[in-house]
């Protein structure tokens, strides 16, 4: 069991928006909002028209994203 003091406090992290940034901006370990959730960045592919993007959200689930070369990405940060 924890015991917390009068004087503790368990600090909240959270995201929030920095920048936004064009694919071809974006950099591996970039933290960046996708469909509403904020996801890491794990391998960029460059690609005739555009990017492939390995991205990871907080439950360690991968996907690959197809994206062109000037969409637009919330850049995030823990603040």
């Amino acid at each position: 069991m924890i015991t917390l003091e009068k004087d503790d406090t368990i600090p909240i992290m959270d995201y929030y928006k920095v920048d936004v940034l064009t694919a071809g901006q974006l950099m591996v370990d970039d933290f960046i909002l996708v469909d509403g959730d904020v996801v890491s960045i794990i391998d960029i592919v460059s690609l005739p028209d555009g990017y492939s993007l390995e991205i990871e959200n907080d439950f360690g689930e991968r996907e690959v994203i197809q994206v062109d070369e000037y969409d637009q990405f919330d850049l995030m940060m823990l603040q």
